[in-house]
């Protein structure tokens, strides 16, 4: 796998929360050639799976992307929004904008009102969704025609390369972490791993973990690891960040004590860099959903470094992506050896 073409193809398609339908599509025949099975589900998730026998380990990345939606036409033609997911108004002016209307998408701009007729009182104020719209340019009678209050609108911002291995671009949280699991399913190929691993790409993470709730509650694995975006360090960014060449593994309160440590041995045994990311209760995650699906399920949350998080410049670096995807190849592979002698507390 290409991972920076694949990621430049992925994170070009529209797919917020409720609408990934492009993305699964996309997804679902680039784990085709890797899987023995694929299927996107009645909620909208890409479930692959590979292998027939032994345990059953899912690894979970959400394919769904932060965006907005219609909330009303303005006399002027311009749009006014709502967030669908983790949206910050403070990077929205200036964008450019891809608003999914039915017959066709329309490009547009964030607009706000210029700084010179700002008063003194407004320059002190943080910027809100309420002061921001979009335009297309149309007038109001021919946007009427074209869009309806609930239609998507997304970012447009092309994946783009920069210095030391590292992109950047809309949608790497989080679709880095679907280029990992297929980078585990490549690696899983050499290894022939006596493992059902079943790779999920699921929907509505950033509202609320829903794909990967109902995935988990369907397939009931014997164990789960959820792979996502984390904080990568940054002038400012604080003490807690994460190296971006360094794959985070995460130790918490839903995250099972013994499966974390036998992921740690593992990525020392195979000269994986790694750190610990110390998490006090919700994850905030995919794993935060699969642990409680069905009786309980041992889950894991392992993550890629990632500065400038729901912004259109999240940056990351493609080594850490491929190596975590390797990672847990290596990782499966150990767990399906041990299998029958794990002692899980």
């Amino acid at each position: 796998m290409d991972t920076i073409q694949f990621l430049r193809e992925a994170t070009a398609l529209a797919g917020v929360p409720g609408q990934e339908g492009a993305v699964a599509d996309y997804i679902a025949s680039a784990m085709r050639p890797l899987c023995d099975s694929v299927e996107i589900n009645a909620l909208g998730s890409v479930v692959a799976r590979k292998g027939q026998s032994g345990p059953v380990i899912m690894l979970c990345a959400h394919m769904d992307e932060i965006g907005m939606c219609v909330t009303k036409i303005e006399d002027d033609g311009c749009l006014r929004l709502r967030r669908n997911g983790g949206v910050d108004p403070r990077v929205l002016p200036a964008h450019e904008v891809i608003v999914k209307a039915e017959g066709g998408d329309l490009f547009g701009v964030v607009g706000a009102k210029p700084p010179h007729l700002l008063t003194a009182a407004e320059r002190e104020k943080a910027v809100t969704m309420d002061s921001l719209y979009v335009d297309v340019g149309y007038d109001a009678a021919t946007v009427r025609r074209l869009v309806h209050v609930g239609d998507a609108v997304v970012f447009k911002a092309p994946l783009v390369e920069l210095q030391n291995g590292f992109i950047a671009g809309k949608t790497l949280d989080n679709r880095e972490s679907v280029a990992s699991i297929l980078a585990c399913a490549e690696a899983l190929d050499r290894l022939r791993a006596s493992a059902q691993a079943v790779f999920v790409a699921s929907v509505q993470e950033e509202i609320g973990g829903g794909g990967a709730r109902t995935a988990a509650h369907a397939l009931n694995p014997d164990l789960a690891i959820a792979i996502d975006a984390t904080f990568a360090t940054a002038p400012g960014s604080g003490k807690f960040e994460i190296d971006p060449d360094k794959i985070a593994i995460s130790m918490g309160p839903n995250l099972h004590p013994v499966m974390r440590k036998k992921l740690e041995e593992c990525a020392k045994r195979h000269r994986f860099d790694f750190d610990i990311e110390v998490q006090a209760g919700d994850t905030a995650t995919d794993a935060w959903d699969i642990q409680t699906a069905h009786d309980g399920i041992p889950t894991l949350l392992v993550s890629i470094p990632t500065r400038y998080m729901h912004t259109t410049v999240e940056t990351a670096k493609v080594s850490t992506i491929e190596n975590t995807g390797r990672l847990l190849a290596h990782f499966i592979d150990d767990i399906a050896r041990e299998w029958g002698d794990i002692q899980w507390y």
